[in-house]
């Protein structure tokens, strides 16, 4: 039988009392010895002196309950080293970190962390040691109506910062094979089930595996942390291969005095290298020189009374040239005319060196004060002429001089002037580059084109406003064209883009758009072109969608509009256009018509001829359009013929419904020739309508006053009188026919 104690603990403490039994005998031993009845103080506080012999009575306690462990290794929270050995086990403890800054502290809690800070915190954990908590509790609001659960009753927070510090993954985690839980849930995995009153810790369960099982699982894995980055190898041989080539990471040593070699040598290469470039410069000069003295040891007693000479009027040239007199033009006479009378003194003494030496400051001198598009042709064309003389002097030898002759003096004159030019005012600039081609032989116009010209161009067309400005830019672009060629396909996509965008805003009826576009038609690649006429005939497609088809009132201001771009829009696209948005409302229109019981054929006969005589001759060549055209003529003739009870389908619907149009056996009605009969009696001002008869199951039609039969091929015409036989006739024969008929009623 138990003990009162023991049922008073449980019907106090329930399942928990177990767990605390041994605590309550060790006390009621340790009171039970005295026999007396436990005595409560009342209203003070006991003093540490009066317990001074209880740690010691609990510390023998203690070493009695644990006979099997050594006192002396036991970790005592109180021992003045337990904080070094918990250290050194379980490493050193991180240091809390708060998430939110001060002022995010201050905005969300206001005056609770004023209340903090005047307790001392100053940032991290609370407490003495600030290795507390760093971060507030987060609450975890529950739905409505919903009680305890096992799951999500607990915030995962990091109260401590430490979440980045302490999230490293293990090695398992690396390899792939340990698997990944919430961290709530392994908790509740590893609380032990001791607590309970029949709990017994669990045995681990043996798993066996067979042969096929260990030989399919995969192969080991080897983690390789030698380098920055850990590596993961699943064999030995891909390690080895993982170490070889540009993949090596060891031998540091090894590497580094190899590239302190290759560094070392490396200089010396260059700098040899650099003295052969000098000795190869010094002999090809020592060689010009050897030349020099071995054509000026052979020169003879006359030819040095020349050179002398030579140098005297080069002298001369010099003088002049200093104070100005001289010209440029008169400068390069001179020195051709030395050339040719003295062409050995003028070899030997390297005159042509001397002579684009006094030239480069002449030019700058008259180059200076030139104006290019202001002067005059002629004037252009001296001063061009007059520097080209320079490049007829220039040898292989001296070209250089004579391109930084160009340079120096004529290509700074033209950029200051094109500079200030107008791109809006192309001729004068045009006829500027073609003298600079035509004349001097070499690419200045082409570095002033792509330097200058082309720039200047594209920033005159980024400022253009086609909204605004009332001049197209082609006026001043085109006549580029035969000087430029493709070199102006870049300033095509900004005027597209342009063009483009005023599109959205314009209404199909504005016919200034036509005009507008067509000097580009020719200009514009397809790429740009395209895109353009796709825009507009979308716009005019919807203006003809919205305009309804009324035989007794019919508006036809958006299909006008449609035929006047016929110019500049391929005709596959305005049929295309015309099928998708015309088409279908004229058919409708024409079966609502025939529909109708006070419908006169004639009517509908001259209104169909109204719409074939409206369309120019090249869409009625389209196919498509043919198309439409013959299926309203079948509608027509089916109804004139059998009424309209089984009218055949338009083209759309018999497309939509994946079933072929309604058509009439050939050897009832041939299309070819009563269309062209109907266009013969338009033409000639006869009336062609069907009759509400037949011959030989063929259709009977009256044409002006004759009646004829259409069979195939052929045209049978009704005997005159009344009496008599069907003639098969000529198409001469029944007009004359049907003309004489017709005046012999008046």
């Amino acid at each position: 039988m138990e003990k009162p104690g023991r049922m008073l603990d449980e019907s106090i403490y329930g399942v928990f009392a177990e767990a605390g039994r041994d605590d309550r005998r060790k006390k009621i031993s340790l009171t039970s010895k005295t026999n007396k009845p436990v005595s409560f103080v009342k209203g003070q506080t006991l003093q540490p002196t009066s317990v001074s012999a209880k740690p010691a009575e609990d510390a023998r306690a203690k070493a009695a309950s644990d006979d099997e462990v050594d006192s002396r290794f036991v970790l005592d929270a109180n021992a003045p080293n337990a904080q070094g050995i918990k250290q050194a086990v379980e490493g050193p403890k991180l240091p809390a970190r708060n998430k939110l800054s001060f002022n995010q502290m201050a905005n969300n809690y206001g005056k609770g962390f004023s209340m903090l800070q005047k307790m001392g915190f100053t940032g991290g954990g609370l407490g003495r040691h600030n290795d507390g908590i760093a971060n507030p509790i987060e609450v975890q609001k529950r739905q409505g109506k919903m009680g305890l659960q096992d799951d999500g009753e607990m915030v995962d927070q990091d109260l401590y910062g430490n979440e980045g510090e302490a999230g490293r993954r293990s090695l398992e985690e690396l390899l792939g094979t340990g698997t990944t839980q919430p961290k709530a849930k392994r908790e509740r995995e590893s609380v032990s089930d001791g607590w309970k009153r029949d709990g017994k810790p669990k045995k681990p369960k043996t798993v066996y595996k067979t042969a096929d099982e260990v030989i399919s699982e995969p192969a080991m894995r080897i983690v390789d942390m030698r380098g920055p980055e850990v590596k993961v190898a699943s064999s030995f041989a891909e390690l080895a291969a993982s170490l070889s080539g540009d993949s090596v990471k060891s031998l540091k040593e090894l590497r580094h005095n190899a590239r302190l070699l290759v560094s070392r040598y490396e200089d010396k290469v260059r700098a040899g290298m650099e003295r052969k470039r000098h000795c190869e410069s010094v002999l090809l000069s020592v060689a010009k020189e050897t030349d020099r003295v071995q054509a000026a040891a052979k020169i003879n007693e006359t030819e040095l009374a020349g050179c002398k000479k030579l140098v005297t009027e080069i002298e001369s040239l010099r003088e002049r040239q200093d104070q100005g007199t001289l010209s440029l033009h008169e400068l390069a006479d001179a020195f051709n005319h030395l050339r040719s009378e003295k062409p050995k003194e003028f070899r030997v003494l390297e005159a042509a060196d001397v002579a684009f030496a006094l030239a480069l400051p002449t030019a700058r001198r008259e180059f200076a004060t030139w104006q290019p598009l202001k002067q005059p042709v002629s004037d252009r064309m001296e001063r061009l002429k007059a520097i080209a003389k320079w490049q007829d002097m220039a040898s292989e030898k001296t070209q250089e001089r004579f391109t930084a002759l160009i340079e120096a003096s004529l290509l700074p004159c033209l950029r200051k002037a094109l500079v200030a030019w107008s791109p809006r005012e192309p001729d004068r600039c045009i006829r500027l580059m073609e003298s600079c081609r035509a004349v001097l032989q070499s690419d200045c116009a082409d570095s002033l084109i792509a330097e200058v010209v082309l720039p200047r161009l594209r920033s005159e067309i980024e400022g253009w406003d086609p909204r605004l400005d009332t001049v197209s830019p082609h006026l001043w672009l085109h006549p580029w064209l035969p000087l430029l060629g493709s070199q102006m396909d870049i300033l095509w996509a900004p005027i597209r883009f342009k063009i483009s965008s005023c599109l959205e805003r314009w209404d199909c009826s504005d016919s200034s758009a036509h005009g507008f576009l067509q000097p580009w038609w020719r200009v514009f690649d397809p790429c740009n072109w395209d895109p353009l006429i796709e825009k507009v005939l979308s716009k005019i497609e919807k203006a003809i969608a919205e305009t309804p088809v009324q035989p007794d009132g019919q508006n036809l201001q958006a299909l006008r509009s449609l035929f006047s771009w016929m110019d500049l829009a391929p005709l596959d696209n305005v049929s295309r256009v015309l099928e998708s948005a015309f088409f279908p409302q004229w058919h409708a229109a024409l079966r609502r018509w025939l529909r109708d019981a006070q419908c006169d054929f004639s009517e509908v006969l001259q209104w169909y001829q109204g719409w074939k005589s409206l369309f120019p001759k090249e869409l009625l060549e389209q196919a498509r359009v043919q198309k439409h055209f013959a299926s309203g003529l079948e509608v027509m003739k089916h109804t004139m013929t059998h009424g309209t009870s089984d009218l055949p389908d338009s083209p759309e619907r018999g497309e939509k419904n994946n079933q072929p149009s309604a058509r009439l056996p050939a050897d009832e009605i041939s299309l070819s020739l009563s269309d062209y009969m109907s266009q013969v009696a338009a033409e000639e001002g006869l009336i062609f309508l069907p009759k509400k008869q037949q011959r030989n199951g063929k259709q009977v039609y009256q044409l002006g006053t004759a009646t004829i039969q259409l069979d195939k091929n052929l045209v049978y015409v009704a005997p005159t009188s009344g009496e008599g036989e069907w003639k098969a006739a000529s198409m001469d024969e029944v007009l004359a026919l049907a003309r004489a008929t017709s005046r012999r009623k008046k």
